[in-house]
């Protein structure tokens, strides 16, 4: 991938149950044992009724491994990105899913830095396929909405997972990113200005390049006029923006030839970008495009 980054596939789920983990009473004691000695020292009470309902990150991301990668399409490089964490914890689950994952990839977690996880991780990808001779890449993002005490923030509203698998450009099809951009520490009143200039930058205001704001740049309503713009509804922090995302970039004669999508971590500050420019299906219309999305 020495010329960056090519979506080539993509698969997205929504879980309605918990975690068949849970099932199992010795491994639902172990995670209730483990998160109340966390919660403890911060006055906070642990509630196994909650718990019960929780996902686990394995168990979501694993599906859709199953689902996206072939077993002749060995991974070199894994990123798990969330910001709640889920009900295993102790759990290394990076390294699970490096085992279950075609070609045991390098394997990795970020998390702690809220919706940013994710532009994080496909800066760390791109940069890691430049250098590393990186064949393929699977970018794992997932919020499960289950938090078993007063953590005094809103917990997402569903569990969900999202796995872009970037590889070789293809011969046609699928999608280039061309740009991703992260700012630290961007004061609040400072971050609608910013984020104007970098849409601006990348293209954002011409009629083929659409946008999409997170929820957590919404209310700042940085896009040109005129751009054609989709906000992302609140409810999934680290998920929503990248769902919504592949709905940009999959096939269909209405589908805009380049997608900014732009998002603000508040409580840590962080504005990112991403830009992805659709590959025109050979012999065919320039919007014409092979589907991205497995279902």
């Amino acid at each position: 991938m020495a010329t960056g980054l090519h979506l080539i596939r993509a698969a997205r789920r929504e879980f309605d149950g918990p975690a068949a983990l849970l099932d199992d009473p010795v491994l639902r004691d172990r995670a209730g044992e483990y998160l109340t000695d966390l919660t403890r020292p911060y006055g906070l009470r642990f509630d196994p009724s909650a718990a019960a309902r929780g996902q686990s990150y394995g168990e979501m991301a694993a599906e859709l491994i199953r689902e996206l990668v072939g077993a002749d399409e060995p991974v070199d490089l894994l990123v798990l990105a969330f910001a709640v964490h889920d009900m295993l914890p102790g759990r290394a689950t990076a390294a699970y899913l490096s085992h279950v994952c075609p070609g045991t990839p390098m394997s990795f977690a970020l998390c702690d830095q809220g919706s940013a996880a994710p532009f994080t991780a496909l800066r760390i990808a791109r940069d890691h396929a430049a250098s590393a001779g990186c064949r393929r890449a699977l970018l794992l993002t997932v919020e499960q909405s289950v938090l078993p005490y007063a953590a005094g923030v809103a917990a997402p509203e569903r569990h969900r997972a999202v796995a872009m698998l970037y590889g070789d450009a293809p011969p046609d099809g699928g999608a280039r990113v061309t740009a991703v951009r992260q700012h630290a520490d961007v004061d609040p009143a400072d971050v609608a200005a910013l984020a104007a200039t970098e849409l601006r930058e990348l293209g954002a205001g011409q009629p083929d390049v659409a946008v999409v704001l997170g929820a957590g740049l919404a209310p700042a309503r940085p896009t040109p006029a005129g751009a054609p713009l989709t906000v992302v509804p609140p409810g999934q922090p680290t998920t929503g923006l990248w769902w919504t995302l592949l709905d940009q970039l999959g096939d269909g004669p209405d589908r805009p030839r380049a997608v900014v999508a732009a998002d603000y971590e508040p409580d840590l500050r962080y504005l990112c970008l991403v830009r992805a420019v659709r590959r025109p299906r050979l012999g065919a219309g320039s919007a014409d495009l092979r589907p991205l999305l497995r279902h």
